[in-house]
């Protein structure tokens, strides 16, 4: 059984206040006796890794607060929820409001993320040079750095306009920062970061899942693409690239599986480790029993039919040489890899049928039919196939090099156990730059299902009409009416705007 990476400090337990603008000083909790040790400071760090698990930003057991990334994934046209209570599916069945479960539990999982890191960022700093070396110090400093930007881009990503607090107190009310600002100065001092020498190139094992140079470029590529900043995108891209420090990896179905979670094509996770014998709780991403798949989360058929032929053709493309959709073998490797599709034996549960509100068709990326509670993966976050989409998606929209685009997108395309055929062979040479965005938009959907980028994908391209519009023809899993820019930024919560008078609600949810 993996360690458990991410430790939480007794330091940090009192920081799980539920209104983190209006609540006591965290430096209270930065007594004498602490931050007097590399061990502690190192503690004080596992503790803003330890806040990406929390419900609301990467915990994914079902439960009353899960919203994960995967979670809101199946808001979209991607797949819908059979269990009705979970607070994301609030989007579909269009009953989002500001005191909704889902956008209270995500503001809170992210600022006292936030509230963590601040704390590591004043406090290292003033450490006595004799109880910690300054390298050491930098690097805790800037994984921290690291961290806050993460949350930071995933707050503007979905309410836009939010507190920039960067304090560990909170003595007074903080007003809204516009997203703009909070992005110019996350990528500024990120960018800080990633050209010192704080964080280290490499990894030793016993370091595995911490930050490095790659790591915070990569997060800089996402920040920036996310933001329209397709020069700096592109640019930041390149370094994670020219770094020769990741790849793909050879097979798609060994990579989402516990033997995947050290390859080089893994940026950055969330660790997590199963069941611990003689305990109740635990971290898990298994989330598949050996009775029967996953029934929770299931997807939609319209996104199994994006999956082409072999021969790279839609399977309504009428020149494929291929006519039979049903036939498995005949369609894109990472159909199977991805979703469980009817007929697959399923360990000691039996085969896969087609009744059900699952037509036959379940998720299968993360799941394996002989996982126990004693077995997990890690959550990936970022991986080297999504930098050279980023790239790819970057030089497009900013009119790049026609042949680097192909490039990019041919090397996803061909992973040795893929090996879809290139763009040239699928869709033709003289693409435009549009062209090439759409073939973009395909290679994204059909690479990262169910891993938490299809809703953000969705709400940067201002495309949530037409997935609205698709998850809705397949008749479940919610209304899917789409509101107009209601659907592009999330309400703050009610809660925080009755505690802080200074904090305005979005003008698309009733402020000013």
């Amino acid at each position: 059984m993996k360690k458990i990476l991410y430790l939480i400090g007794l330091v940090f337990v009192l920081s799980a206040c539920s209104d983190f603008l209006d609540r006591q000083s965290l430096s209270e909790l930065s007594s004498d006796t602490f931050w007097s040790s590399q061990k502690e400071a190192e503690m004080a760090l596992a503790g803003c890794f330890d806040a990406l698990q929390a419900e609301g930003l990467y915990f994914v057991w079902p439960g009353n607060w899960t919203c994960s990334p995967r979670e809101l994934d199946c808001v979209t046209d991607d797949g819908f929820y059979t269990w009705d209570y979970l607070p994301a599916n609030d989007i579909a069945k269009n009953t989002l409001t500001a005191s909704s479960t889902l956008v209270s539990t995500v503001w809170k999982a992210c600022y006292r993320g936030i509230a963590r890191c601040n704390q590591v960022i004043l406090y290292v700093p003033k450490m006595d040079p004799k109880a910690i070396d300054k390298s050491q110090a930098d690097r805790i400093v800037g994984e921290a750095k690291f961290l806050r930007a993460f949350l930071y881009n995933y707050l503007t990503s979905l309410y836009r306009d939010v507190p920039l607090s960067l304090e560990p107190t909170a003595t007074g009310h903080i007003k809204k920062s516009s997203k703009a600002e909070i992005i110019k100065y996350i990528t500024g001092e990120l960018e800080e970061v990633a050209a010192s020498d704080a964080l280290p190139v490499t990894l030793d094992d016993n370091a595995f899942g911490r930050i490095t140079k790659g790591t915070a470029y990569a997060l800089l590529c996402r920040i920036y693409l996310y933001n329209d900043m397709y020069a700096e995108a592109a640019d930041a891209a390149n370094k994670v690239i020219q770094s020769g420090k990741y790849g793909i990896a050879p097979k798609y179905d060994v990579l989402f599986s516990d033997a995947g979670t050290r390859s080089n094509e893994i940026i950055f996770s969330v660790r997590y480790s199963g069941l611990i014998k003689g305990e109740e709780g635990f971290l898990s991403l298994g989330n598949a029993y050996v009775w029967g798949p996953m029934n929770w989360l299931l997807p939609y058929k319209n996104l199994v039919d994006e999956y082409y032929y072999i021969d790279g053709k839609a399977i309504t493309d009428p020149s494929s040489s291929y006519k039979n959709p049903t036939d498995f073998s005949t369609r894109d490797p990472r159909l199977k890899f991805n979703i469980i599709t009817p007929g697959t034996w399923w360990g000691g549960w039996g085969t896969v049928d087609e009744t059900g509100p699952s037509k036959g068709y379940y998720f299968g990326k993360w799941q394996q039919d002989d996982w126990d509670w004693y077995d997990s993966q890690d959550y990936y976050v970022i991986r080297y196939a999504d930098v050279l989409l980023m790239r790819a998606e970057a030089l497009a929209k900013s009119g790049g090099n026609k042949s680097e685009i192909i490039n990019l997108i041919n090397q996803v395309r061909q992973r040795p156990d893929v090996m879809m055929p290139t763009v040239e062979t699928a869709e033709g040479t003289n693409l435009t730059h549009d062209q090439l965005f759409k073939v973009i938009q395909h290679e994204r959907r059909v690479e990262f299902a169910f891993e938490g980028f299809r809703y953000l994908d969705l709400l940067r391209w201002k495309e949530l009409d037409k997935a609205f519009a698709r998850a809705r023809a397949e008749g479940m899993g919610g209304a899917h009416t789409f509101l107009g820019a209601k659907n592009y930024v999330w309400p703050i919560p009610q809660e925080e705007l009755d505690n802080n008078p200074v904090l305005d609600q979005a003008p698309e949810w009733g402020g000013k």
